[in-house]
Order: C-alpha cells, then structure tokens, then sequence
C-alpha cells in the first residue's frame, strides 16, 4: 500500500498491510540533519523515512487554508502587529475601548480579558462577529498533489470554546476566578461564541477535505471533568455532529492529560483521538484509551519523548516491542513520533524507521 491508500484504509476502519508511522518536524530537527542531508524540505525528510505522511493542514509547505474566517462589523476591528518575537492582537471597540493580547512565540504572556469590562466588551465583540466559509479547494487540490501518494493532510482547526478562553482569551486563572465571581456573565460569553463556532464546524465540514481535526489540546492540568462535562464535551459533541453527518472522520486533538476525562470523550461520538499520550509525558496508555472509548477509535499515538528522545538509542527497539501490542497492531493506530518545536537528531528517527521496517507488518 502507498501512504496514502494505508491512512485512508486505516481511517476507513479495514485492515491494512502494516502499521503506520508518521512523524510531524519543523526547522529544528532539519537544520541539525548530517551534511549531505542539509536543504532537505520536511515532505523530503518524510520521503526519506518513508513513513506516512499525515500533515496538519499545510504544515511548513505555505499552502494557506482561509476556511472559516472570522469577521466583524458594528464598530469593532481586529489587528495585528508584530515586533520581533512578540506579537500583539488588538481589538478595537466601539468608543475606544481596546482589547490586546500579547504573545511571545507561540505562547501568550497578556490576555485579552482581564476585567469584567474586559469580559463585557468582548461578548459584545462575538455578538457582532460571525464564521464566513471560503473557498479552500484550490489549496486543496495543490496540497494533495504536493503529498502524492505518500499520505494525506486532515483539516487542523480550533480550539472550541472552553480551551479557546482557557489558552488564549483569558489564561486559566483569570477564567475560573470569573466563572465563580460572575458566572451569568462568563456563561454568556460561552454561550456566544459557541454559537458562533457552529457556523465554524460547518464550513470546515462542507470543505473539501474529507478529515477533520479539532485541536483542543485538552488536558485535566487546566479543564476538570466538571467543566468538560458542563461545557467543554457537549461543544465539541456539536463540532463531531456536524462533521459525521456530512460522512467524514472527525478527530480531537487532545495532547494532555485525559484519562479521567474518557468516558466523557467518548460521549462526543468523536472517530478518534490526535497525539494521544502515554505516560510519562501524558497520563493516558493507548490501550485504556480503546478500552474505554472503544475499539473501532482512531488513534493516532505520539510516542512519549521519554522513549522517543531521552531513551538510550540501543533501547529504543526494545521499548516499541513493548508498547505496540498486537492489540494495537489491529487496530485503526498510528505511530506518531511528534519532533515540532524540538531538534531531535537524525538517528532517532532512523531507529524507529528500522523497528517499523523489521517489526511493522500486521
């Protein structure tokens, strides 16, 4: 089987040749690649390995996707300006209130909200904003030609609500202080931009790719099994809906700590679960994962930086002979090594190229 034809098997929930690999890097693994590996593109580096290409949208290749996008009127603007490492998010609103953000990297180091006025203005800002399909088939069409048959790319997009206020709106402190102090009025900016969010879930399902992924980066260290039970499960049980009904594959990523958030996960009807995460990193073995949520999930397994980076490299073999059990061998799983945002060398790669090419077949 090609890439390609493995991944869309596998998601279709048949039985493939062997088991899927795939990995995820960026500048920092290539720029540390041996001499005459140097200049390599990531879809080059991928070829190399030859593993299953499984992209997130057009990741590192500028093959832009603008579906849904995010619009205002009645008075309100959004702009941004960088400097630097920092970049700001700057909401205007009517009579010169500014809302602004500010992040280092990819981490935010001031939020938008920070007072009740903060929080008032800024529901009024979702009540006049709305999702806009657009029209991504021609980023579509020069994505899926650059991939070939060497896999895939699924639709990245999110998060929902309850991870959008807690990661980037508000930070967690600031949001649970608020959801106690003044709960009618947090809960109506949930409400709102949940509201919002569904015309989101519909343009990305009306897309034309045929998987969809919400990155959520849930994790019980920021959303307890109370919230995601009130809040956080029933959103995205909306964003599954409206994917399934079209008849695609919906997926969550959830990189964090989940397990005691799996019965309400499975309460979603999602397909299946993006960079899942055993211990030590996460707290979550793939196994509990299938055993509560169920067999037929989609898993699509990041294998935990203590084995993939830190592990003796000889050791390495002997640690996936271990994890991937022949229960996982037959199920709809894929082995994930995520290197993004870390300079992991070359032969850890190669080391887990070898356990697939000598261990793999199903």
């Amino acid at each position: 089987m090609t890439g390609r034809q493995r991944l869309q098997t596998m998601f279709a929930g048949k039985p493939t040749d062997r088991l899927s690999g795939t990995t995820l890097v960026d500048s920092n693994v290539l720029q540390a690649l041996p001499g005459a590996m140097q200049g390599m593109s990531e879809l080059d580096f991928y070829r190399h390995l030859d593993c299953d290409i499984l992209l997130l949208n057009g990741w590192t290749t500028g093959i832009p996707f603008d579906s849904p996008a995010l619009v205002t009127d009645a008075g309100f603007a959004m702009s941004w300006k960088s400097v630097g490492d920092e970049h700001q998010s700057i909401i205007a609103c009517p009579g010169g209130h500014i809302l602004t953000a500010t992040w280092t990297g990819s981490h935010p180091t001031k939020y938008l909200v920070e007072t009740l006025d903060d929080l008032r203005r800024y529901r009024e800002f979702w009540e006049a904003s709305r999702y806009e399909p657009r029209d991504d088939g021609a980023s579509h069409v020069r994505l899926t030609e650059m991939i070939g048959d060497d896999g895939l790319y699924v639709r990245f997009w999110g998060p929902s609500t309850i991870p959008k206020l807690l990661e980037n709106d508000m930070g967690t402190v600031q949001f649970y202080y608020m959801l106690n102090d003044y709960p009618a009025e947090v809960e109506a900016l949930i409400e709102v931009i949940h509201r919002k969010e569904l015309a989101a879930f519909e343009a990305l399902a009306d897309g034309p790719c045929d998987t969809i992924t919400l990155c959520e980066n849930t994790s019980t260290y920021y959303i307890s099994p109370d919230i995601y039970r009130r809040f956080n499960g029933p959103h995205v049980k909306d964003f599954v809906d409206i994917v399934k009904k079209r008849g695609k594959t919906a997926l969550l990523h959830m990189c964090g700590h989940v397990r005691d958030l799996l019965p309400d996960i499975k309460k979603t009807g999602a397909d299946g679960v993006h960079a899942l995460t055993p211990p030590s990193t996460g707290n979550t073995p793939w196994e509990l994962y299938l055993d509560v949520v169920g067999e037929d999930q989609i898993i699509i397994g990041c294998l935990d930086p203590s084995i993939f980076e830190m592990l003796p490299l000889q050791q390495v073999g002997q640690a996936l002979d271990k994890l991937i059990t022949p229960r996982l061998r037959k199920s709809r799983f894929v082995l994930a090594c995520f290197a993004d945002g870390h300079r992991v060398p070359h032969e850890r790669f190669m080391a887990v190229k070898r356990w697939i090419d000598e261990n793999g077949i199903v």
